[in-house]
C-alpha cells in the first residue's frame, strides 16, 4: 500500500519542526504550515493539502498562503503538488513574487535491492553530541549552497531524541557525507542526505543512508523506508529500489 505522499511530506515537517524552537503547526483550508522562530526557510513551509486545479482555486491558495507567510517573521517557502495545481502554475506563481526552487518526487520501498558495488570505506559514526549533529548540519548547508548559520538550529544533539537516528560518514577523518531517518506515518522515513561536492560519485551517500536505514528499522519495527528526493538523489535512491510516485515542488521568493 503506497504511503500518501503529501501527507507523508507534511508529517515529516511536522516531525522535525517540533524539535525547533517555537514550532507551530496549523492546519487551514488547503495547505497546512509548519512554521518555526528559526531563519531557514526550510523550516518555515506551507505544504498544499488539497486540488486547486483551477486558476481561481490556486489564486486562493497562493493568496492565502502568502498572506500567512507576511504575519511570519521568518522567509517561509511552499510545497506544491504539480499535478494538483494548473497547467500553467509556473507563471501564475511569477504574480505572487514566487519561483520554483527544488523539484521532488515521493519514492519508497519495503526492501532495498543489494549494494551496486562494496561499501564505501568510511568511518561511520552516529550522531550523538553537538559536534556530530554540527558537522551533519554544515555538510547540509554546503549541499544547498546557503550559509552555514542558518542551519544552526539543527547543530544539537537534542535535535536527534532516541527516536531517530543520524549518521556521518569520515573519510581520513573529514566529515564527508550523512544521512538520518525519523519515523513518519509508520515508515522509516530518510532526510538530510549530503554530501560534500568533490566526494560525490563514490558511493559514500548510499554507504552511510544504508546506515541509517539499518538502525532506524531497528528502533522503528518497520522496514517500508520513505524519502522525497531532489533530481539529483533519485537515480541514487531508484538503484536502491526505491520506488517513485508523486512529484512536489518546493516554491519560495525569487532571488
Amino acid at each position: 500500500m503506497q504511503t500518501d505522499p503529501v501527507q507523508l511530506f507534511i508529517q515529516a515537517w511536522k516531525t522535525m519542526t517540533e524539535r525547533l524552537p517555537s514550532p507551530l503547526y496549523e492546519v487551514r483550508e488547503n495547505f497546512t504550515c509548519c512554521l518555526t522562530d528559526t531563519p531557514n526557510m526550510f523550516y518555515n513551509l506551507w505544504i498544499q493539502s488539497k486540488p486547486c486545479t483551477t486558476r481561481d482555486s490556486f489564486d486562493g491558495l497562493l493568496g492565502a498562503a502568502g498572506a500567512r507567510s507576511k504575519e511570519h517573521a521568518h522567509p517561509t517557502g511552499g510545497i506544491i503538488c504539480p499535478q494538483w495545481c494548473p497547467a500553467d502554475w509556473e507563471h501564475q506563481i511569477k504574480a505572487y513574487g514566487l519561483a520554483n526552487l527544488v523539484p521532488m518526487i515521493s519514492m519508497e520501498t519495503d526492501e532495498l535491492l543489494p549494494p551496486r558495488r562494496p561499501s564505501a570505506e568510511l568511518d561511520i559514526l552516529r550522531v550523538i553530541d553537538d559536534k556530530g549533529a554540527r558537522e551533519l548540519a554544515v555538510l547540509n548547508a554546503h549541499a544547498y549552497h546557503m550559509p552555514v548559520e542558518l542551519f544552526d538550529c539543527i547543530s544539537t544533539k537534542e535535535f536527534w531524541p532516541s527516536d531517530s537516528c543520524a549518521f556521518v560518514g569520515y573519510l581520513d577523518g573529514q566529515p564527508v557525507s550523512c544521512a538520518a531517518a525519523l519515523p513518519v506515518l509508520g515508515t522509516v522515513y530518510i532526510a538530510l542526505v549530503a554530501t560534500t561536492e568533490e566526494a560525490r560519485g563514490k558511493g559514500f551517500a548510499e554507504t552511510v543512508m544504508r546506515q541509517a536505514i539499518a538502525t532506524g528499522q531497528q528502533i522503528m519495527g518497520t522496514n517500508r523506508t520513505t524519502l522525497h528526493a531532489s533530481l539529483l538523489g533519485h537515480p541514487v535512491y531508484e538503484a536502491m529500489g526505491y520506488s517513485s510516485s508523486t512529484h512536489l515542488t518546493l516554491i519560495g521568493p525569487e532571488s
